[in-house]
């Protein structure tokens, strides 16, 4: 008799975990680099005329293009950004991925990055403002500020709540969001940028000799 779940069980076994709700992938770079002994993280500033998000800091990166991975998304947003090449990249891993509520899903990868392609950085104009090098004992030392944001359901007016047990005194749960801020030298670092460093933080926190290299 034929194993019904057989080809089930293949399908599972081989199956690389997604978001759903059609997501558009996407992932960026976070540059890690020595400077005298000292390890340093590299963000980017967008160029302040861009219609989005002008002036914010961020890691390089971008959606994805002709099927490519996300440490090759990264790797090819880096060097379009900022001019560091594929062969002054030595990716290191993948922090947790995000989910952005603008319909997209972040995969950060950690990278080192050859100090002398530091010193070479040709930034685009068009994309980048400014790189700023910060120390990573500054994020593992400094607690973010932290801001619990409240969010409201907006519903269409054709939205169907008599499908709904309850109908429209259904009890939804209250969505919040958190933001954090780091502020350095001046510039303030926050949004999904922040995040993905306290989540580098909290992945660096575990060995004890990582805290003490920094």
């Amino acid at each position: 008799m034929q194993d019904i779940f057989a080809p089930v069980e293949k399908i599972f076994r081989h199956r690389t975990l997604n978001p759903g709700g059609g997501l558009r992938p996407a992932a960026v770079l976070l540059p890690l680099f020595e400077d005298n002994g000292e390890l340093k993280l590299l963000i980017t500033q967008r160029a302040l005329d861009l219609d989005r998000q002008p002036g914010d800091f961020c890691f390089p990166g971008g959606h994805a293009e002709n099927n490519e991975s996300p440490e090759e998304t990264a790797v090819r947003e880096t060097f379009e950004e900022i001019g560091i090449a594929e062969r002054d990249i030595d990716i290191l891993g993948r922090l947790d991925f995000i989910v952005s509520a603008f319909g997209i899903y972040i995969i950060p990868i950690a990278a080192k990055i050859k100090p002398e392609a530091v010193k070479r950085i040709n930034i685009s104009h068009d994309e980048v403002e400014k790189v700023i090098a910060v120390p990573v004992k500054f994020f593992m030392e400094t607690e973010p500020e932290k801001y619990t944001i409240n969010m409201r359901y907006d519903f269409p007016e054709d939205f169907p709540f008599d499908k709904i047990f309850g109908g429209e005194n259904y009890q939804w749960s209250k969505p919040k969001m958190v933001e954090y801020f780091y502020e350095y030298k001046g510039d303030v670092i926050w949004g999904i940028t922040a995040r993905m460093i306290k989540n580098l933080c909290s992945i660096l926190k575990t060995p004890d000799q990582i805290k003490n290299a920094l």
